[in-house]
């Protein structure tokens, strides 16, 4: 494995025999090493293949500012969540995930605590990336011996979620929870009564919500022209339609973007199926 750029002594990009970048961590991997020279893999402790190149500026930066065993910490981390929810995340999480860490220690080592605004929805509409970041913590607190509270799991769990969705921005993330968080309300306000949080039918609702928000913000609306199918729903389910109407003007009001018919025709479905009590 050859040396292409030098992190610390620490740390180092490397390329394989396969043309295939790799970052390798190990005590004293890359003292006194430059490019294009090759590295000692018994010194190896931990290799990771990054499959986006752009990446290196960002990386450098971070070993440059963030302590190697956050680094590493963080690895193991994001290795327990991927299990955990059975998934592969983005790249760009090890980044931002380990600047995450590393700033959170700090503050809570100077009992600097931050309130997590979002922390009840986090838990209700992320509930396995929050467990999964609850243990995260235990795993912070076995490595620093800082005990970190649920604001900062939740803040870890949209690092989870957000790690899922390829591209998304963090505050994307943050909108999207916040628009089911809404949408709900909207939902329970109108219909007087609170929304049974453990039926599929609720799952569901909350999965189009999530999925329409993210195409809301892709600028990807539904539109196929097909008022025949809206004029049947919409007589049929009045009160669930008056109740789209709510959310179409809240999203009119908030996103600017008017929802169609075709986006308001799931709306009503969804918004009876989960406003059924029987």
């Amino acid at each position: 494995m050859k040396v292409v750029r030098v992190f610390n002594n620490n740390a180092v990009l490397v390329e394989n025999e396969a043309n295939e970048e790799m970052v390798l961590i190990g005590k004293g991997i890359a003292f006194a090493k430059k490019t294009g020279d090759l590295i000692n893999e018994e010194l190896i402790q931990k290799k990771f293949v990054f499959e986006n190149s752009q990446l290196n500026e960002k990386l450098a930066k971070l070993f440059n500012e963030v302590p190697v065993k956050y680094i590493e910490l963080t690895l193991d981390i994001v290795e327990m969540a991927g299990k955990e929810l059975n998934t592969k995340f983005n790249s760009n999480i090890y980044i931002a995930l380990a600047d995450h860490i590393a700033y959170a220690v700090e503050r809570c080592s100077n009992n600097e605590t931050i309130k997590n605004a979002l922390l009840w929805e986090i838990k209700k509409f992320y509930p396995n990336e929050f467990a999964a970041a609850m243990k995260a913590l235990e795993m912070i607190r076995y490595e620093t011996n800082i005990e970190m509270t649920e604001d900062e799991a939740g803040f870890i769990a949209l690092h989870f979620v957000n790690g899922q969705s390829e591209g998304e921005l963090m505050a994307q993330t943050v909108a999207v929870t916040k628009i089911v968080e809404d949408i709900l309300h909207i939902v329970e306000y109108h219909f007087h009564f609170k929304i049974d949080e453990t039926s599929l039918n609720y799952i569901r609702f909350v999965t189009h919500i999530q999925y329409f928000a993210r195409r809301l913000f892709a600028k990807e609306v539904i539109d196929d022209g097909d008022d025949i199918l809206f004029e049947q729903i919409k007589n049929r389910y009045q009160d669930s339609y008056n109740c789209s109407l709510k959310v179409k003007k809240y999203i009119g009001s908030n996103y600017h973007i008017d929802i169609s018919n075709d986006e308001l025709v799931y709306f009503i479905l969804h918004i009876n199926r989960v406003c059924n009590r029987k």
